[in-house]
């Protein structure tokens, strides 16, 4: 397929394409190596995350991939919540107080350096769940990096109008450069939204609901690689941490 930018109007085809499972493996053999191996050898690694076994320390995807851990300050704590049948996670709510003294809660992983993609495709997304009483001036739902100060994929709801976007940061000829894709409606309206981020060749995009809502061109050599794990409703604990304030689920990454 070619770069977003030439393709972007087959909207939730296009998605489809995207987004697409990624095979199982062809023989046993396959199925026992490692991510940093399967990448090495060219193919893409996914991590989904349900939450439906519950909240307790260590979280792990579907295929026991790589584990979340949940790690909070200030009385900061993630809760099960239920939908339909199922298990999400709900995240401390706004805090108006000393931003210092307000609660912080998130889940972070392992160390996983094959969820850097460098140069390849990635798309991440979650389910999420804000009402509009809960936004803030920017609430991050998945993350791996930092935009200011090296590599980054994130996918935000930012400011207090509840706008989502894709974020991406990287290198571009020694040059840290930032990207990114937003829609300028809300989904911070007590409703369950699907968010999709793709970065694919020269392109970034975000689906909002299985629909093509956001897009940027992005230079093909921009590299994403950092040290950082993958963290899900914030950047971290310290103050100012970007704080998801809603409900999270069905998370994933693709790398490749």
């Amino acid at each position: 397929m070619r770069g977003l930018r030439l393709s972007l109007g087959s909207g939730a085809g296009l998605l489809a394409v995207l987004l697409a499972t990624v095979p199982a493996p062809a023989s046993p053999t396959a199925a026992v190596r490692t991510p940093d191996q399967r990448r090495a050898a060219g193919e893409a690694v996914t991590l989904r995350y349900a939450f439906d076994a519950g909240l307790a320390d260590p979280i792990w995807d579907a295929d026991r991939t790589l584990r979340l851990h949940p790690v909070g300050v200030m009385g900061g704590a993630l809760t099960a919540k239920t939908r339909a049948g199922t298990v999400a996670v709900g995240y401390p709510p706004v805090c108006p107080g000393d931003e210092a003294e307000c609660p912080r809660a998130i889940l972070e992983s392992d160390p996983g350096p094959w969820l850097n993609p460098g140069q390849a495709d990635v798309a991440w997304g979650a389910q999420v769940l804000l009402d509009p009483q809960d936004t803030s001036d920017g609430e991050n739902i998945v993350q791996k990096g930092f935009s200011t100060q090296g590599t980054q994929y994130k996918l935000q709801v930012d400011h207090f109008a509840g706008l989502p976007s894709c974020v991406v940061a990287g290198l571009v000829f020694g040059v840290n450069r930032i990207y990114v894709a937003q829609w300028r409606h809300t989904v911070a309206d007590g409703a369950w939204h699907r968010l999709d981020c793709v970065r694919r060749s020269t392109g970034l995009a975000l689906f909002v609901d299985g629909e093509l809502r956001a897009s940027t061109v992005i230079p093909a050599q921009l590299s994403i690689v950092n040290s950082d794990p993958l963290r899900l409703g914030g950047k971290g604990i310290g103050p100012w941490n970007d704080q998801f304030h809603g409900i999270l689920d069905d998370v994933y990454v693709t790398v490749g």
